[in-house]
């Protein structure tokens, strides 16, 4: 292999996203305890019990989204993400959570979350904004929005569940937003959340009462804390930069364009701040186009809609953008040769 070829393929894997794979774990061992089998299903997502096995072994992000969606089935639990974000011990998270806990308030807290949050999963960019409220807010790098649903459930309601054991109040958000779609009812979620779910959200975030900032937190220790705060430089250092990928950045922002029928080039140019000649140009040079982003976008959505039975077609083909079922039956066929319900019976 020539220097030039074993470059570009160590590049590719480095835009590949990695996590410490504690979720992974997490979901392995409540496999284990229900008496599953996690060696074909390990085979089934790329992964081998020897990477499970290792805590020091990083995985893919995507590998991790494809073991949760196949636990989830196996488990029986289309809820796996809020399940596991419930029970888990909170210090399995390790140096990111001794870092909250140890910070002296929550406003600090969570501002260390989102500073160092791509130690643990270099896919998840976490935000924080003070104003009126406090707003913390989840989006990935690198990695399609559209292709999970457990992960980031698992970040989000564990997100609060630490703000509540952190600070020993019973905090409850103002609003608690989750962009992908659900039917059925949540109820369980809503409890536990305190409020209201809104899935199919714009964005995946919640917000708390602007003077929860200042909340102390129970095991705050400013001279643990500066320690730790000096393993999490060195360990942000040590990160790869820019996972993000043009394709991927693409698809996100479609995603979120799709439920309003406004999945235009130009404006998702203009979310990706650039303009529509710039995207067309780069999205050239990487040899794609944004109509067959857009439309293998749709139909990798129409498998995950039509998946969930309680989903009416009609509301699928409102969520992929289409103008009627008619339009999405069309688009189906000239898929897979078969009408949403044919491929619904078929799954």
């Amino acid at each position: 292999m020539s220097n030039e070829t074993s470059q570009a393929l160590n590049s590719e894997q480095n835009l590949i996203p990695t996590a410490q794979g504690g979720l992974s774990r997490l979901a392995i061992a409540r496999l284990k305890s229900a008496g599953v089998p996690v060696a074909p299903l390990l085979r089934r997502v790329g992964l081998t019990p020897e990477a499970i096995a290792d805590p020091e072994e990083r995985l893919s992000v995507r590998s991790q989204i494809a073991l949760l969606d196949e636990a989830a089935i196996a488990l029986q639990d289309d809820c796996l993400g809020f399940t596991l974000a419930r029970d888990f011990d909170l210090r399995e998270i390790g140096l990111l959570y001794y870092v909250m806990a140890s910070s002296p308030t929550l406003g600090d807290a969570l501002k260390r979350v989102a500073r160092y949050s791509q130690i643990t999963n270099e896919a998840l960019v976490i935000r924080y904004r003070e104003g009126n409220r406090l707003i913390i807010s989840l989006s990935y790098s690198g990695v399609p929005r559209h292709s999970d649903k457990h992960q980031i459930e698992f970040f989000m309601f564990a997100a609060i569940r630490i703000c509540r054991v952190l600070t020993g109040q019973h905090l409850v958000p103002q609003h608690f937003w989750i962009s992908h779609h659900r039917s059925g009812a949540n109820s369980e979620m809503a409890r536990f959340v305190g409020t209201t779910v809104e899935f199919g959200a714009d964005n995946d975030e919640f917000a708390l009462n602007a003077n929860a900032r200042e909340l102390p937190l129970i095991h705050a220790d400013p001279y643990l804390n500066d320690l730790l705060l000096q393993y999490c430089e060195a360990a942000l250092k040590n990160r790869k930069r820019d996972k993000s990928q043009l394709r991927t950045r693409v698809e996100n922002a479609i995603s979120t364009l799709l439920p309003h029928g406004r999945a235009l080039v130009e404006d998702v140019a203009r979310d990706l701040g650039m303009s529509k000649r710039t995207l067309a140009r780069r999205l050239s040079e990487d040899g794609l186009n944004f109509t067959e982003i857009l439309q293998q976008l749709r139909h990798d959505l129409a498998l995950r809609y039509l998946n969930d039975r309680q989903m009416h077609v009609s509301k699928i083909a409102w969520l992929l953008g289409f103008n009627d079922v008619s339009a999405f039956t069309h688009a189906c066929k000239r898929w897979t040769g078969k009408a949403p319900r044919e491929m619904r019976a078929s799954n």
